[in-house]
């Protein structure tokens, strides 16, 4: 499958600041109330399967055509950033396209683009904040076959693909000129937990709890904070600071916030990459296992077993993220309620439209073997190892936030 790096969704056109530069203490201010949960309103299976209506130029039966979207192979992946299976390709408008590729033919390229799809269509029906992502096939012409090194004979090639929407629909919020400054799990939780008591962090533990939930459930354990955004979602007050450009001289203009100042009206926590899903979270967000792995995500319990009486998430998260990923979270009991509510409103219909938008029954290679042998799964099996974790979310009950 190919993950398509899109720079901006065509219907958002250009924001007018691309980022809020403010201080340590405003932008803590801003997270802890940010928006974290939302109610998503009635959504059917179609709807799920289809996605998101006016985020990406082709529609999911456009994108998913036998046919495909065609593109020239520009750029081999190793002259790119990253690790992961990749190459970039440009289509006959000039758009280049920075492609995560799976073969599923020879059982090659990078399993996360079957995750993201699931894992963004999820957290969309469920209410929380997510960059989407759009499954597609993709004709490559003039691809070398092994495209990350550039290496072997070249022809049409044809893989699986998605294009995630990218950056968030508003300007980031940053107390350092870095795009990719993010916020970590544990910064969120201490900025809510630093709320005075009333309404405001009540509503605010409940929601990240309900989104720690699903983590686990989803098994996200690659959260390193250049993976989640901070952004203004809402009209920004240019009246609160002023413009200057970024010192590499890129994007859109900077807003330097005054101290006294407020230019946004509702901050919005976003996380952008889920591509290490349903697997087996790991210290090193194995390919083969981590992402998109039915038996290893079958074997991961929601709850740990404790001692004191604490709930607690099953979630070991990667190097990278560290402590600020906050592994084996604790969960409250306003937490679990609202996650479970949210997914028992998804039906057995639902949750396989999920993962028929993945396509994950077009995965081939080792893993993951059934009982049967074959190394292909259906979507069966992925919505009953799902309805059991929402039977082991209903079963379990967690202690009220102090």
């Amino acid at each position: 499958m190919l993950a398509l790096g899109s720079t901006w969704a065509a219907a958002n056109g250009s924001p007018t600041v691309s980022a809020i530069l403010t201080s340590a203490e405003s932008r803590a201010a801003y997270l802890a109330r940010a928006t974290i949960w939302k109610d998503p309103g009635v959504l059917s299976p179609d709807d799920i399967l289809d996605g998101p209506s006016g985020v990406f130029t082709y529609t999911f039966a456009e994108a998913t055509a036998e046919d495909g979207i065609g593109c020239t192979f520009a750029k081999p992946g190793k002259q790119l950033s990253g690790n992961s299976p990749k190459f970039l390709c440009t289509t006959s408008q000039g758009r280049s396209l920075r492609v995560k590729y799976w073969d599923p033919e020879r059982g090659t390229g990078n399993r996360e683009v079957f995750a993201t799809v699931a894992a963004t269509r999820l957290m969309w029906a469920l209410g929380f904040d997510v960059l989407h992502a759009l499954p597609m096939n993709v004709r490559c012409d003039q691809c070398p076959k092994n495209p990350m090194t550039g290496e072997g004979p070249r022809s049409t090639r044809r893989y699986l693909a998605d294009l995630q929407s990218f950056p968030p629909s508003g300007p980031l919020i940053l107390s350092y000129e870095d795009r990719d400054q993010g916020w970590s799990w544990r910064e969120l939780d201490a900025a809510i937990k630093a709320l005075p008591p009333g309404p405001d962090r009540t509503r605010q533990r409940t929601h990240f709890d309900a989104l720690t939930l699903l983590g686990v459930f989803m098994q996200h354990g690659d959260r390193k904070p250049e993976q989640q955004f901070l952004y203004c979602d809402g009209p920004v007050d240019l009246s609160a600071g002023q413009m200057r450009r970024w010192e590499d001289g890129d994007r859109a203009p900077i807003l330097l916030e005054r101290p006294d100042a407020a230019s946004c009206p509702q901050a919005a926590a976003v996380i952008f990459d889920v591509g290490a899903t349903f697997g087996g979270a790991g210290r090193t967000s194995s390919e083969e296992t981590a992402k998109m792995n039915l038996d290893a995500w079958r074997n991961k319990p929601v709850f740990k077993d404790t001692d004191d009486g604490t709930c607690r998430g099953r979630l070991t998260v990667s190097f990278a993220a560290r402590h600020d990923g906050e592994p084996d979270p604790v969960i409250t009991e306003d937490g679990r309620r609202l996650l479970l509510e949210q997914l028992e409103r998804l039906t057995p219909a639902h949750v396989r439209a999920l993962f028929a938008a993945s396509r994950v029954d077009r995965l081939r290679g080792p893993p993951p073997k059934t009982k049967a042998g074959n190394s292909s799964t259906t979507i069966d099996e992925w919505v009953a190892v799902f309805q059991d974790k929402v039977r082991q979310i209903d079963a379990h009950r967690c202690q009220p936030a102090s």
